[in-house]
Formats: structure tokens, sequence, C-alpha cells
């Protein structure tokens, strides 16, 4: 478990590519099934409540899984489709244990805008992390990966939106 955790390290630090991974259904389920509990936990707020965070994450869930299958298509390497999710849900998990931890304590201190600001830099380190997992994948430049990354968010979070409307929060 620690060297899978170590591996993920490295790749949010560019350092490996989906590549390195172990090809293994029970690993990307695993993965999967983490990712999704640990989005559903961060976006409670966001959604206004369990069950709204928890379709939101599944709908996530599947609209990556049909991105990156669709992606590995059109360039011809769907064999690496099962290592390149488990890298995509593996650092959604990292990254939203980071967050819920960071924000957590920034809370317990009185000063959740600091939090704010590192979820700023977080999904900005996310994107290029994800970036990086693409360019290995698909074989393309790591800005172009972090493009498709940014789409992605954006489009996948106007569809999300739409059924799983955010709440606003009073200021």
């Amino acid at each position: 478990m620690l060297a899978l955790f170590r591996f993920f390290i490295q790749l949010a630090a560019l350092r490996r590519g989906p590549q390195d991974l172990p090809a293994s259904v029970v690993l990307l389920v695993l993965l999967a099934v983490l990712n999704v509990l640990v989005g559903t936990a961060n976006g409670v707020a966001l959604f206004g409540g369990l069950r709204a965070a928890l379709g939101a994450n599944l709908l996530d869930l599947f609209l990556t899984m049909v991105l990156l299958f669709a992606l590995l298509q059109f360039k011809g390497h769907v064999a690496r489709w099962q290592q390149t999710a488990g890298a995509f849900f593996g650092l959604g998990v990292l990254a939203g244990l980071i967050m819920l931890t960071v924000r957590s304590l920034a809370e317990a201190l009185g000063i959740g805008g600091v939090a704010m600001l590192f979820d700023l830099f977080l999904a900005i380190w996310l994107h290029i992390a994800l970036g990086n997992v693409l360019r290995h994948a698909l074989g393309i430049p790591l800005l172009a990966g972090v493009m498709i990354m940014l789409s992605y968010t954006v489009l996948g979070f106007n569809l999300i939106a739409r059924i799983f409307p955010p709440v606003v929060l009073p200021s």
C-alpha cells in the first residue's frame, strides 16, 4: 500500500506515468470507489447534501471513463485505458484527501479563506498532473493534455451542474 501511495506522489510530481501503474481490475475498482467517496465528502457543501454530491461524483466518474476511452480509442491506445483511468482516479483520491485535510485544519483555525486559496492551487496542480497522465497515455505534449483537462472540467462541470445544481452559499 505504501508503494502505491509513493507511486501517486511521484505521478503528482510528474515523475511517473500511468504506464507504471499495475493493470489490475481490482485496483481500478478500488481507486474508483475511493475517488467517489472522497469526492462526495468534498462535494457535500457544494451540492447541498450527501445524495446530490454522490450523484455528481458518480456522473463525473462515468464521464471521465467515457472521455478516457474515447481519447484512447481515437489515438489507437485503448489497451492503456485501465492504467490511465486508475491514474486519474488515484490522483483524484490524493487531491481530495489533501483538500479535506487542509479544509478541516483551516476551519479549525478559523482561516477558511486560506483553504479556498489552497483549493485553487490544488486544482491547478491537479489539472497539470492529469494533463501529464494524458501526455503519457496519448503520446501528446503536456500542454495539450492540460488543455484537454481544462476543457473537460468546463464541459463536465456544466453538465453535472445541470443535473445536480450547486448550492449558492451565503457570503
